[in-house]
C-alpha cells in the first residue's frame, strides 16, 4: 500500500506590495471609490485607514487622487495638494474636487478625438 502524495500549499505572501503597486480603494457613499496607496509597512487595509491617523491628499500626473498618511514619505509620482486632516475630511475634499474619474490622458484623447 502506498501513501497518497500531497502537494504543499504555495507560500503565502507576508508583506504588502510597495507604493508602485496598484492602489487600494476606499469607498464613499457620495462618490466613486478614491484610491489609497499601499505601503510595505502596513499589513491590512484597517491599518492603512484609522481614525487616529492624519492624512494628506495626493495627486498624480493623471490627476488621480489618493489619501496618504502624513508621517510616511510621499511615493514617487505623487504630489501633495495641500489638504491634510482626518480620513473623513480628506475623503470629503476628494469628493469635492475629483469630479471626473477618467485619467487626464484619457480625457485629452477623448477631447482630441471629438475635435
Amino acid at each position: 500500500m502506498t501513501t497518497p502524495r500531497t502537494r504543499e500549499a504555495p507560500a503565502r505572501r507576508t508583506t504588502r506590495p510597495g507604493p508602485r503597486s496598484p492602489p487600494l480603494t476606499t469607498t464613499s457613499p457620495h462618490h466613486p471609490p478614491c484610491t489609497t496607496l499601499s505601503h510595505p509597512n502596513r499589513t491590512t487595509k484597517e491599518d492603512d485607514m484609522d481614525e487616529n491617523t492624519r492624512y494628506q491628499v495626493l495627486r498624480n500626473d493623471e490627476e488621480q487622487y489618493s489619501l496618504w498618511p502624513v508621517d510616511i514619505e510621499v511615493p514617487a509620482g505623487w504630489q501633495p495638494v495641500g489638504k491634510e486632516g482626518t480620513e473623513a475630511e480628506c475623503s470629503a475634499y476628494v469628493d469635492e474636487v475629483w469630479t471626473d474619474m477618467r485619467p487626464k490622458s484619457l480625457r485629452e484623447r477623448m477631447e482630441n478625438a471629438g475635435a
